[in-house]
């Protein structure tokens, strides 16, 4: 971490002020230490150059999905700044980089770091990752080189920060947290009048099939099983849905035929054959996942009082949301 995100952190327990006491420094970053509570006087370490700042328990719920998706951000954690650039402004439809620019940004959920590195990249003043996993080690050390870039492992439900941020954003996490809706609340709590929130979030309509079908198996079966088990089961998924892509719905579209869920498949099929895997893998192994309706999405932001929101069926199966905070 480097000593700006002071100004930005505070004690999740008390929310007072911190201080840091560095033990090993490489160039501006501190790969070790302790952050004391001026108020609480709690103290919480910095390992690998990440600020711990998680309760001293969590739910079994959110533990086991620390843990799942920790190992998968492990296992996938190449970045690919041009894919995940066009991929990431669709999730945050209709912002554009240059809604970044200049601006202290919040990531609620950063995984692997791949957004960070995009947002980053479009003149963010300053960008906070967050994630509740081991993820954030890997989040790390894919946005060191970014002088803007700071990454912190907290609990999106107590949050160690300020509540300054021009932007805020949540992309493919609300759904798998225990309650969407205060997820999405705690977020914008953190955003000043004015500013920005935005998220993307699994939708219902359209994915009945995933409701009705693929979540009785992950909450029955794969969720329990070992993670090899699970790539092993989303590389053979994944085979086949790239089959079905080739043979069915790129015929298709030279004949000007739609079928069912050609806007999803078409889309995975310029993603690539790897991240459609880590996407089936992710529906298989998540402890939680809600499919959430437009309406219940459009709920969020009216009890948040953002408003005139913008909702975009995303390749009709999820949902982004952008609207801003009033200002005072």
């Amino acid at each position: 971490m480097r000593e700006s995100l002071l100004e930005l952190l505070c004690c999740p327990m008390c929310r007072g002020d911190l201080a840091i006491d560095a033990e090993t420094r490489e160039d501006e970053e501190i790969l070790s230490g302790k952050l004391r509570c001026s108020g609480c006087r709690k103290e919480f370490l910095v390992i690998g150059g990440v600020p711990r700042m998680l309760p001293d328990a969590l739910p079994e719920d959110m533990a086991l999905t620390a843990k799942n998706f920790g190992q998968s951000w492990k296992l996938w954690k190449d970045i690919d700044d041009e894919r995940y650039r066009w991929q990431f402004l669709r999730w945050v439809q209709p912002l554009q980089p240059e809604d970044f620019k200049g601006k202290t940004v919040l990531d609620c959920g950063c995984g692997k770091g791949r957004h960070l590195r995009v947002a980053a990249q479009f003149g963010t003043a300053q960008i906070v990752g967050v994630d509740l996993s081991e993820a954030v080690d890997v989040a790390f050390a894919n946005t060191r080189d970014l002088e803007n870039v700071h990454v912190v492992q907290a609990d999106i439900y107590r949050l160690p920060l300020k509540g300054n941020f021009d932007l805020a954003y949540s992309v493919g996490v609300l759904h798998h947290t225990p309650d969407p809706a205060k997820s999405f609340q705690s977020m914008t709590q953190q955003v000043r009048a004015g500013g920005t929130v935005a998220c993307w979030v699994y939708g219902r309509e359209n994915n009945w099939w995933i409701v009705k079908v693929v979540n009785p198996l992950r909450i029955g079966i794969t969720r329990h099983l070992p993670s090899w088990m699970v790539r092993a089961i989303a590389w053979v998924l994944a085979t086949v849905i790239f089959c079905g892509i080739h043979l069915v719905y790129v015929p298709a579209r030279w004949v000007g035929w739609k079928p069912f869920y050609a806007d999803y498949m078409l889309y995975l099929k310029d993603l690539g054959f790897a991240e459609a895997r880590h996407i089936v893998y992710d529906h298989l192994i998540a402890p939680t996942a809600f499919y959430l309706r437009k309406d219940e999405v459009a709920a969020w932001f009216e009890t948040a009082k953002i408003s005139t929101p913008t909702l975009s069926w995303v390749q009709k199966v999820s949902w982004a949301g952008v609207g801003r905070k009033p200002a005072q």
